[in-house]
């Protein structure tokens, strides 16, 4: 059996299962290696942000990734295990309490020597390189 209307362009996906939509996806990695490929802590972090994105409606922490990305200063290759925090926020939530977001991405960016922080919002992937 088939929804009525399932191929139509028109299609409401969240209707359909009764659900509610929940927004905009916001994800933050927390690195567990520096610049150098020293270890990082990540426990406090994740701790942090789990924090900052519950106050926007939840948190889900995925567990470590495999990642890898080339030092520009040293050329070194760089693999870690990063840690995604991500939340689908209401963009009026999100707008609210992006400063502290991005004061956040600013300080693990000092704090824990990394070349950038990587993060995600609405379908767009982007780094936080400027840590002042």
């Amino acid at each position: 059996m088939t929804d009525p209307g399932a191929n139509d362009d028109e299609f409401d996906v969240v209707a359909a299962f009764g659900g509610v939509a929940r927004g905009e996806r916001v994800a933050v990695y927390i690195p567990n290696k520096d610049r150098n490929g020293d270890p990082v802590d990540q426990k406090p972090w994740i701790d942090e942000v789990v924090r900052l994105l519950a106050a926007m409606g939840g948190a889900t922490v995925m567990p470590p990734v495999t990642g890898a990305w080339l030092n520009p200063e040293t050329k070194r290759l760089v693999i870690e295990e990063p840690v995604i925090v991500y939340s689908y926020v209401d963009p009026d939530a999100f707008v609210g309490q992006h400063r502290a977001l991005a004061e956040f991405a600013r300080r693990l960016g000092r704090e824990t020597n990394q070349g950038a922080v990587a993060m995600e919002y609405g379908g767009t992937f982007f780094t936080v390189e400027d840590f002042d």
